[in-house]
């Protein structure tokens, strides 16, 4: 038996490692997670609202971080499609607007109507300075959606002539213009509370404003996006991508215990060969 395990093609193992990796992105399975207190708060912020409320989503990543933040986008949204808020989808990263869209229609937002419950305004160039232009004066800069059509008669932006008149903006970060600049031009001078979709890789960064209360909440990556999902009992790709990656773990663990069993197994028959001649 020994010998047998010493003697595996590593084809064997990797070809173990990859299956066990994809069954749980095709069908994931839930396992138990901690959810991050970063991200209970703003699902809790979220879960407290009234329908109706509006609320502000920032697409500001690039498509290389997308894959990243997507997980959790999806899962905000989702939430905020079922508390029936009114979404207001707005972005400073050119490629933003096509990118909210694809997380509007991969979420539970694609079953409410256009214009009414959500819109997506689009693009404003000039990061910062376009944001503070925006906050101050939305519909003045968004006369068109990102479609073209007029948003002068849309109800989704009734009562909304600055960024003051909602109860929440969420940015889906990936660099800059990010949530350092939403902070100064929203969140401090307008008061409006500030929360985050973010890459792992800016957690570091972005935790003194979670200290300073400056953000209310955030969700990290795929963690960030499992634990959001599991709050919202939903299993998406955040909670598929956690999956593959512990049960990866683990067999990894199980094959580092096996090849140690096999290696020191091996060597005391050797040495006991040895002994006998």
């Amino acid at each position: 038996m020994i010998e047998r395990l010493n003697r595996i093609d590593t084809r064997v193992i990797y070809a173990i490692l990859l299956v066990s990796m994809i069954i749980p992105l095709v069908k994931p399975l839930g396992l138990p997670l901690t959810t991050p207190p970063e991200t209970t708060a703003l699902y809790e912020m979220i879960e407290a609202m009234p329908a109706g409320t509006p609320i502000v989503v920032s697409m500001d990543t690039s498509p290389g971080g997308f894959d990243e933040v997507s997980p959790a986008a999806t899962a905000v949204l989702s939430h905020a499609a079922r508390k029936g808020l009114r979404v207001i989808g707005v972005a400073f990263w050119d490629a933003g607007p096509s990118l909210l869209q694809k997380v509007f229609d991969a979420s539970l937002m694609s079953t409410k109507e256009y214009g009414k419950d959500y819109v997506n305004l689009g693009f404003v160039a000039g990061a910062e300075t376009g944001m503070a232009a925006v906050a101050r004066d939305i519909k003045g800069m968004y006369p068109v959606d990102f479609n073209g059509d007029s948003t002068a008669s849309m109800p989704v932006l009734d009562g909304i002539d600055t960024l003051q008149d909602v109860e929440l903006l969420i940015c889906v970060a990936t660099g800059t213009p990010g949530v350092p600049e939403w902070i100064r031009q929203v969140g401090d001078p307008l008061k409006v509370p500030i929360a985050t979709v973010v890459v792992a890789g800016l957690v570091a960064d972005y935790a003194p404003y979670m200290q300073s209360k400056q953000l209310i909440g955030m969700a990290p990556g795929l963690r960030g996006a499992a634990g959001y999902e599991g709050l919202i009992g939903i299993l998406g790709r955040g909670t598929a991508g956690i999956d593959a990656q512990s049960i990866g773990h683990v067999v990894v663990l199980g094959l580092v215990v096996v090849g140690n069993i096999a290696y020191f197994g091996s060597k005391g028959k050797d040495e006991g060969k040895g002994g006998k001649a």
